[in-house]
């Protein structure tokens, strides 16, 4: 009788585990796909244009090539995404080549890089899509992708005149973007100390986490990565200076986010409550998806084989003289 019940009764538990799943998912989505910020460098003339006077369908014919260019690198970047978190690569021939990688952040699932890479590749093209370089930031992921040329005899005579084009001309660590939230944390006794101890934990820590580093301090949380090419010395560095410009530059700022050359940091100080270690400042909601899969995988698991177990108990009770009751 009670094997009975609960063969009957774990397919139903398991139904409506497995129904509940969506919802489960949605409420912790990640915002993984909001454009933070873009750089789209303007076309360079002096190549697609080149020698249009006597050739004048030479400029469409170049576009096209350079089109078709970055469509392949673009696809292979999203390829990538569902292996990777980071991808480096150079797509192309001689004359069109594009380089450059896209990278996202280590603690989202991989199937949310998929997702972002692919929201990435139709963003860029939308915004960007004639651009000979570009940088392009969503919440989840960014990419970065410059065309290379291939110096000719003649270009190389001429490099004086034209120079080749370059879109990321910051210095080392140079700053590219920043944001600073507008509310000020002036009045919040102790918010300096607790920005300063949480910052100088993420210099060392990015170090130590490889490239990645998130934690909570009491009432302010912070993130920082390096990209996935930056050594670890480097990285370092170049986390300690984004540190410094979100202590001068978004000094009463109750968030911010700094974007060098190389890295990014970002912090949010939470006056009203103190957020758990799964707490990503550009979502405010909880990152939970994954333990929560794990505890309905776990359970659903559980009740399956403890059904399969007593329908072997019961089986053994047909075939044997009827001395092992379970009722």
């Amino acid at each position: 009788m009670v094997v009975h019940l609960i063969s009957l009764l774990t397919p139903i538990l398991a139904l409506i585990i497995i129904l509940s799943l969506p919802s489960l998912i949605n409420t912790s989505q990640l915002d993984y796909d909001t454009l933070v910020f873009k750089q789209c460098d303007s076309l360079d003339t002096n190549i697609l244009q080149k020698t249009a006077t006597k050739t004048p369908n030479y400029s469409n014919q170049n576009l096209i090539l350079r089109a078709q260019a970055l469509s392949s690198f673009l696809r292979k970047l999203e390829s990538e995404s569902s292996r990777s978190k980071f991808y480096k690569t150079l797509v192309g021939n001689e004359e069109h080549a594009v380089s450059g990688w896209f990278q996202c952040r280590e603690d989202y699932p991989s199937e949310i890089c998929h997702r972002c890479v692919s929201v990435l590749r139709d963003i860029s093209s939308r915004l960007c899509g004639n651009a000979t370089s570009a940088r392009v930031h969503l919440r989840g992921c960014h990419l970065i992708y410059e065309f290379e040329r291939v110096e000719t005899p003649s270009a190389q005579g001429a490099r004086n005149h034209h120079n080749n084009h370059k879109l990321f001309e910051t210095p080392e660590h140079g700053l590219i973007h920043k944001i600073c939230d507008g509310a000020t944390a002036e009045t919040f006794a102790g918010f300096e100390e607790l920005k300063r101890e949480a910052l100088a934990a993420a210099e060392t820590g990015v170090v130590d986490g490889h490239g990645f580093f998130e934690d909570s301090f009491k009432l302010l949380h912070v993130v920082a990565q390096c990209d996935g090419h930056v050594e670890a010395c480097d990285c370092g560095e170049c986390v300690t200076a984004a540190a410094a410009a979100a202590a001068e530059q978004c000094r009463w700022s109750i968030a911010g986010q700094i974007y060098l050359e190389g890295c990014y940091v970002g912090y949010t100080y939470h006056p009203h409550e103190v957020p758990d270690n799964s707490y990503h400042e550009e979502e405010g909601s909880k990152v939970n998806t994954g333990e929560s899969l794990a505890i309905v995988v776990g359970g659903v698991a559980a009740l399956v084989l403890v059904a399969i177990f007593l329908m072997f108990l019961k089986s053994l009770r047909k075939r044997g003289d009827g001395t092992l009751s379970l009722v």
